[in-house]
């Protein structure tokens, strides 16, 4: 065997003991380099490599030397992540749109109006593609269908084209260096909680805060409405205790605490406990400072649960939440620019004595710098490094916290029940049409519509 392919075994062991609630010989420590710092450090300008990823090759080799990360510190581009912006232009999108600093910007847009309501809770996925898609999305009008035919399919080889354009170089790191792979393929997905998904491309930040006091009960009947299409939307194909599902939170902190549990929490809770049930892991982006949810968290949320954190107390975090779920996040990325590597140093270390003991920590920041100027690239390189060497434990292999549905959550589909709409396919009515479609067709029928269901739930994210 040789020493890389060693040394990408032994980095995968230190994942799968971590995500099997299993002390391993050291924390792995992965970090993510924004693409727009990668091409700045490789002297290009910030427009250019988003309409060609391969750009970002040489620079991310020459990082890839520089900064010590268990995992590939530059990864391929992800609609979600990069905000490609060839796909949202050809879809004529209000939604995100490409600022002059280079960056895609998601305005405070409007996709359904405050008496539309009745129409989202009857119908939500027809409602969404019928209605909220158009106005967001100015050339996916089904009252212009030739637009709309010729705008879906050119997004859609723009998208290929941009998820395709670094991934050669993406794998070629992976096997130079030794890098952990990843999670399984298929094991990880992302969704939003129903009030998140309903405010920001629905209601807009402004419209919702109206509506918590103005529509509430329309509000909670919605939430429970799109609850079901954002579970199956999110649902992993291949579910995998690495893998996970991604939820970013954005209304609570913005929330008092009492509509937080009444309009927010009930219908999200239950999308949990579904995920919890059959095995995948939700990965939580807790937005901004939750220190006032912390409680609410530990009697609420499923045990299991991955919750990343931007700001807090982490003593605190840790003290209270630390048995019960994965946590991630909170170090200041913020001091890769303003520490020297010994001060950052002794930053990781002060820091690591309160997240390290007892296992269940994962290194992240609290959130990632966007360009070269906010960071000093030998302070990140001696935090990694530290930390590589720092965080190791004196007894590998115990258990700790508590394993996902540790509660036995027992999957039920009347709650999640899946989408019907007359946009998807059915195929009762198909084979009814052409009986003699040989019924083993059936399965390549269903998967085509739930890529075209998630296609339509993708421009709503």
């Amino acid at each position: 065997m040789s020493d890389v392919l060693a040394l990408q075994q032994k980095r995968s062991q230190l994942y799968r003991d971590f995500y099997a609630n299993t002390i391993p010989e050291r924390m792995p420590i992965g970090i993510t380099l924004p693409q727009h710092l990668v091409a700045e450090y490789g002297g290009q300008n910030l427009f250019d490599f988003q309409f060609n990823y391969a750009l970002l090759a040489d620079p991310a080799r020459d990082l890839c030397k520089k900064i010590y990360s268990d995992s590939c510190p530059v990864a391929p581009a992800n609609f979600l992540l990069s905000r490609t912006p060839s796909m949202y232009q050809l879809y004529g999108s209000q939604s995100f749109v490409m600022g002059n600093g280079g960056f895609v910007q998601h305005p405070e847009v409007v996709g359904m109006l405050a008496d539309e309501y009745p129409q989202l809770i009857d119908n939500p996925f027809d409602f969404l593609v019928e209605t909220v898609i158009p106005r967001q999305h100015k050339n996916l009008d089904p009252k212009n269908p030739l637009i709309m035919a010729t705008a879906i399919q050119m997004g859609k080889q723009a998208l290929t084209n941009d998820e395709m354009a670094f991934l050669p170089t993406f794998f070629e790191l992976i096997q130079t260096h030794g890098y952990y792979p990843g999670s399984p393929l298929g094991s990880f997905n992302f969704t939003e909680a129903p009030l998140d998904f309903i405010a920001d491309q629905l209601r807009s930040f402004s419209g919702i805060s109206m509506d918590v006091r103005r529509h509430r009960t329309q509000l909670q009947e919605a939430a429970d409405a799109v609850m079901p299409l954002l579970f199956h939307w999110g649902l992993p194909g291949n579910i995998n205790p690495q893998g996970s599902v991604f939820i970013p939170l954005h209304m609570p902190t913005f929330m008092r605490e009492k509509d937080f549990v009444e309009i927010y929490l009930p219908s999200y809770q239950t999308m949990l406990k579904q995920f919890a049930a059959v095995g995948a892991r939700p990965n939580m982006f807790c937005e901004h400072d939750w220190s006032r949810y912390l409680d609410i968290l530990e009697s609420e949320i499923p045990a299991g649960c991955q919750l990343a954190f931007e700001y807090g107390d982490p003593q605190t975090i840790k003290d209270k939440l630390g048995k019960k779920f994965l946590l991630t996040g909170l170090f200041p990325s913020a001091a890769l620019k303003t520490d020297t590597p010994a001060q950052i140093v002794d930053r990781a270390k002060a820091f690591l004595d309160i997240m390290l003991p007892g296992g269940g920590y994962i290194f992240g920041f609290d959130k990632n710098p966007l360009t070269l100027k906010e960071v000093n690239l030998d302070t990140l390189a001696a935090l990694t490094e530290f930390i590589r060497d720092y965080a190791t434990y004196k007894n590998p292999g115990d258990t700790f916290g508590t394993p996902l549905n540790s509660e036995g959550f027992v999957f039920d589909e009347n709650q999640v029940p899946k989408p019907q709409s007359r946009y998807l396919f059915d195929w009762d009515s198909f084979k009814q049409k052409y009986p003699l479609t040989p019924d083993f067709a059936r399965a390549n029928f269903e998967r085509f519509s739930k890529e075209t269901f998630d296609f339509y739930m993708n421009l709503l994210i």
